[in-house]
């Protein structure tokens, strides 16, 4: 790969992590600054009670002692901007330039602090150390980082010339000077390519694992859902039963179960084929989701046979419930046919108090169901664990309500 390329490649994959690398500077610098303003502050304490006679050594504490409050200043202003900005929204503003300011700022104080050493001693520890530390400290981009380290390794190897009278330690500075610089550049290279590397494989492996989440949740729901009608499927429908059966029984309170069967839907596919007959039992789902209540659960329970499930609902609510499914279908007609359909309803009841297992409860409704489709279709049938009733009257009426549920 040409380097072209590879830097290309590297710029664009900057863009990506550039937020997340603000935002890490500023919390790191959030804390930091705090240390670099107690240092700076101890600085300023030492060497403002030390006394020379020496009038070089005085002008080089009060130097000291400025170039240290002076530091302390900014980092106490830059430290509060940095945890106020963490708060705000990134942006292309000042604020986000944050972090390459600090880097600058820290640069010039370690010159100047390296130029007032220059006045006792050869030392350019301040610039040495300051330079590898915020490279190390803040994270930034190579060409912000490769900006502001050159201007700050050409000021000190320019002013050097001019504080520096013996040639031997001049070219030693300059040179410890350039190895301080190149090795900084190349620390803050390497620490923001592999920060960016880690940004990206991070990014990768959360979007891998929401697709994942997002396969898994579309498995769960095809597991639970009816794949034609999208309506919950047998399995789905029987255990949300059993959980609502045992809930009713510990609180006391009833439970009703609608058992519904198209009337002469095998016509209709001998009629118009078995696409049509997929598009009735999709118009039936439809309507069946609008009419039921939020706390109501429909399920195709096989065919061309669909199940409502009604927690805390007595047999008269339930009739009532029936009644407006079978007027609702009768009044609605299938989009491609022209023609309603209508259906014949089973109807079983757990009354309050009572231990009725979900086995029978089905059996009851299915029994219900069987005999509203002997007694002419169209029609609800109410099931009773002692005795059944059923309610004779076309689509549009309902079975009388009985006491017991």
């Amino acid at each position: 790969m040409k380097i072209s390329d590879t830097l290309r490649r590297w710029s664009s994959e900057d863009k990506l992590v550039r937020e997340a690398a603000y935002r890490r500077n500023l919390q790191v610098f959030g804390v930091a600054a705090w240390a670099m303003v107690a240092l700076n502050l101890l600085h300023v304490l030492v060497f403002s009670f030390l006394k020379f006679d020496d009038p070089v050594r005085s002008a080089w504490a009060h130097q000291i002692v400025a170039a240290h409050g002076t530091m302390a200043l900014v980092m106490l202003v830059t430290g509060w901007l940095a945890r106020r900005a963490q708060s705000l929204p990134f942006s292309t503003g000042p604020m986000r330039l944050l972090p390459e300011f600090v880097t600058g700022s820290v640069v010039i104080w370690a010159v100047v602090l390296t130029l007032a050493d220059q006045a006792i001693s050869t030392s350019i520890n301040a610039y040495i150390n300051a330079t590898i530390g915020v490279a190390i400290v803040l994270l930034l981009q190579p060409r912000s980082a490769f900006a502001i380290l050159t201007i700050g390794w050409c000021a000190l190897t320019w002013t050097l010339g001019l504080t520096t009278a013996d040639p031997a330690v001049l070219i030693t500075n300059r040179m410890n000077a350039t190895s301080a610089y190149f090795l900084a550049v190349l620390v803050s290279i390497l620490l923001w390519r592999r920060y960016v590397q880690s940004e990206l494989l991070q990014s990768k492996l959360a979007e891998t694992n929401r697709q994942l989440q997002l396969q898994r949740d579309e498995l769960e729901k095809q597991a639970r859902r009816d794949s034609l009608t999208g309506l919950l499927n047998r399995r789905e429908i029987l255990r949300l039963a059993e959980q609502e059966l045992t809930r009713a029984r510990r609180q006391g309170s009833p439970v009703a179960l609608l058992m519904l069967d198209l009337d002469h839907f095998k016509s209709i596919n001998d009629r118009f084929g078995h696409p049509a007959g997929d598009d009735v039992l999709r118009h039936v789902a439809e309507l069946m989701t609008h009419a039921i209540r939020q706390t109501d659960q429909v399920a195709r329970f096989g065919g061309e046979e669909f199940v409502v499930l009604l927690p805390d609902t007595s047999e008269a609510s339930a009739l009532h419930l029936a009644s407006k499914l079978r007027q609702k279908l009768a009044d609605t007609p299938v989009a491609n046919l022209g023609t309603p359909v209508t259906v014949s309803i089973g109807l079983a009841c757990m009354a309050a108090g009572s231990s009725l297992s979900l086995d029978a409860l089905i059996q009851h409704a299915d029994e219900a169901l069987y005999q509203a489709k002997n007694e002419g279709r169209n029609r609800t049938v109410a099931a009773k664990v002692q005795d059944r009733r059923s309610s004779d009257h076309p689509a549009g009426r309902s079975g009388q309500p009985h006491d017991s549920c």
